[in-house]
């Protein structure tokens, strides 16, 4: 017997199209599908790619592990890709898809995953308690590097696939562009209606904090240049190789600590950095 899958998370539907897909089980179109990513409405000549997301000032880290310990999740994450504007389905039902073309764990913009809430032949997948998750509950993504980026949620929809519009779907609330360290987890909910689901979870989170591989961290809330509490600046994040998320939009990076030295580059609230060298003191700051 072939096996069902959770099919796709967003898939071509006729008078619609937008941004991003979710896994659906194998099966004739019931009109549970969605739209193609990076289109809208009556739009035919957009390609498939990150459509509507920002690039991340800082590049971020591809994610390799997930924990949820409210929904008892604790998953490797695959790379995926989008095609021809679809999401390619996660691989398994204990695994986590990350897509490419999406931000990378602790990056400016919207870091994009998916996962399975159950699968044939097995029953309850990874996602299968995300959808119960409450307001602040938190996310952890393992980079690359060994850091683990902490989001926390901030709120859960459940759509119903047939009214999604291509505007809503793409708006900041879901997978359209975010100004700040975002991320957003998918999967199927709500009825099955013998061929699949008719609606989609949501998962939205916010950066709270980034810690390093060494187990420094910094909170998201936290001053910038200003050491964590009981904390010096020597042993602390903000010494050589310690990372810090920043705290407020509008952050100007410069070559040396003047105020008159030239601008390299602007950081907005939930940027991770990893400090680098000592600091360096110049016009009254440091």
């Amino acid at each position: 017997m072939a096996q069902i899958t959770r099919r796709r998370l967003l898939s071509t539907m006729a008078g619609l199209g937008a941004g991003l897909v979710v896994a659906g089980r194998t099966g004739a179109n019931s009109g549970g599908e969605l739209p193609q990513w990076g289109q809208t409405s009556g739009t035919t000549d957009l390609q498939a790619g990150p459509l509507g997301l920002n690039p991340a000032l800082d590049p971020g880290q591809i994610p390799v592990v997930v924990r949820i310990p409210d929904a008892g999740v604790d998953a490797e994450v695959e790379q995926q890709q989008i095609v021809d504007g679809q999401m390619l389905d996660p691989s398994g039902p204990w695994v986590v898809a990350w897509y490419e073309q999406s931000a990378r764990a602790g990056a400016i913009g919207n870091c994009i995953g998916s996962g399975h809430v159950d699968y044939w032949d097995v029953g309850p997948a990874v996602f299968y308690e995300v959808a119960g998750l409450q307001e602040g509950a938190q996310i952890e993504v393992v980079g690359g590097d060994g850091a683990t980026y902490v989001y926390e949620v901030e709120n859960i929809q459940r759509v119903e696939v047939a009214n999604l519009t291509s505007e809503q779907l793409n708006s900041p609330e879901m997978v359209g562009p975010t100004d700040y360290a975002a991320i957003t987890l998918i999967t199927c909910g709500g009825d099955f209606n013998g061929q699949e689901y008719t609606q989609r979870d949501i998962i939205r989170g916010r950066l709270a904090f980034a810690q390093g591989a060494g187990g420094a961290g910094t909170e998201a809330g936290q001053t910038e240049g200003e050491p964590a509490a009981d904390e010096d600046t020597a042993g602390g994040t903000l010494a050589e190789g310690g990372q810090a998320t920043i705290s407020d939009d509008g952050v100007n990076v410069r070559d040396d600590a003047s105020t008159d030295a030239e601008v390299v580059t602007v950081l907005a609230a939930g940027t991770a950095v990893t400090i680098t060298g000592g600091s360096q003191e110049g016009n009254d700051f440091v």
